[in-house]
């Protein structure tokens, strides 16, 4: 029987939000996800209808940037499908910050963990192939300057292009885009038999103190969680040392998503 999973639990989404700040709170990852359908615009996000069709041109006409014909149709899984983590990425480097997120399904798809812990601390998502799932998440429609930033910002993801037979994706009012692109791990999903679902970050961390035996003999236990991330964050030899004993001892698994079809994009 098919299995919906819906997104995290959210909270209202703002740009503004100082929980969007990842690098300075990894324990609030992967941030505030949108509300719904709408368009980041600068320090603001506007919600459209699940099918907004004109507007959406409309919207980007009015804010001078590229129509939805120009842009790259992006699946979010993580951080990315958070408007606020967005906006701070994008404003780093300088680059507009002007996103439509669209709500999509996904079929034969979950997201977990990467098999790896990011630099601020926090063991961030990737998706993964699982027949008879359905995962409900957002995708970003991103120019090429915000694809470029994307990019750069994600050194430990392999940027995927899948056709629709390879990846079915579902938009509000039933139109399946023909490709969509996504972030793939470059270290696999983590888990020990089979990949782990994503789970927010304290509950993953204690998860792994009581299950996973390359992690408890690396990462001394501490009551408190967030100074367990705080330290990763801050030891670059742990973070290597973690992410290359899951992969020694059987805590790494593919992903299912590379296929001759799929073009993986090296930048990223």
């Amino acid at each position: 029987m098919a299995r919906t999973v819906p997104p995290p639990a959210s909270r209202p989404s703002s740009p503004e939000n100082a929980e969007d700040d990842l690098a300075a709170r990894p324990w609030q990852y992967p941030g505030v996800p949108a509300e719904g359908t709408g368009v980041l615009l600068g320090d603001r996000f506007m919600r459209l209808p699940g099918s907004p069709g004109d507007a959406l041109d409309e919207l980007l006409q009015a804010a001078r940037v590229a129509p939805v014909a120009q842009r790259t149709l992006v699946l979010a899984v993580g951080s990315n499908a958070s408007p606020g983590v967005m906006r701070r990425k994008f404003a780093a480097l300088g680059v507009a910050p002007v996103v439509p997120f669209l709500a999509v399904e996904v079929e034969g798809f979950a997201v977990g963990h990467s098999a790896h812990v990011s630099r601020p601390g926090f063991i961030a998502a990737t998706g993964f192939r699982c027949p008879g799932t359905t995962t409900s998440t957002f995708a970003s429609l991103l120019d090429d300057d915000q694809l470029a930033c994307l990019d750069a910002t994600e050194p430990n993801y392999l940027r995927r292009t899948l056709t629709r037979a390879e990846l079915p994706v579902t938009l509000a009012g039933g139109t399946r885009p023909e490709q969509v692109s996504l972030y793939d791990s470059r270290w696999g999903v983590l888990g020990d038999a089979t990949p782990e679902p994503l789970l927010p970050q304290e509950e993953r961390y204690a998860w792994l103190a009581t299950h996973c035996p390359p992690w408890r003999r690396l990462v001394p236990p501490e009551a408190d969680l967030r100074a367990t991330m705080i330290r990763l964050a801050s030891d670059e030899t742990l973070r290597e040392a973690v992410r290359d004993a899951w992969a020694a001892k059987g805590w790494s698994h593919p992903s299912g998503l590379a296929s001759p079809t799929s073009p993986g994009h090296p930048e990223s």
